[in-house]
């Protein structure tokens, strides 16, 4: 199995770099197994360099910021969100985003109340996922 992932991923990258990045899905056959590849857009949250906040200004924050998760998950924009525990990376949290560009994640992530004063920073690459993964 450790195989078939290692060849899947090898051939994603090939792909992206001979320019299949102009579309989100393509279809992969290894061996006797056909995969349906898409792009998704991963963010990774991580410590900002905002002030610190009081601790009712971080709770209401808190709220408004799962509020605007979940209104784009239940839009279908988010697709997988969750924090990281406590670690010296400065790591806060990842989300996979289900839409067409780079562009239209940074327009949602601008409105996370917690980026809008500084107390999370992102980054956003884009990821190659066979369509039906599931987390067991």
């Amino acid at each position: 199995m450790h195989m078939l992932l290692r060849q899947v991923l090898l051939f994603v990258v090939l792909m992206a770099s001979i320019g299949l990045r102009a579309q989100r899905t393509f279809d992969v056959t290894i061996a006797d197994s056909t995969y349906h590849m898409k792009q998704y857009w991963m963010v990774l949250y991580s410590k900002g360099d905002g002030p610190a906040l009081d601790s009712l200004t971080a709770a209401t924050l808190q709220r408004e910021h799962l509020a605007h998760q979940d209104a784009q998950a239940k839009r279908g924009l988010i697709v997988l969100a969750g924090p990281f525990d406590k670690n010296d990376l400065g790591w806060r949290g990842i989300l996979l985003y289900d839409v067409n560009t780079r562009e239209e994640v940074e327009q949602q992530l601008l409105q996370d109340p917690f980026v809008k004063v500084g107390r999370l920073k992102y980054e956003i690459a884009p990821w190659w996922g066979s369509v039906g993964t599931r987390l067991p």
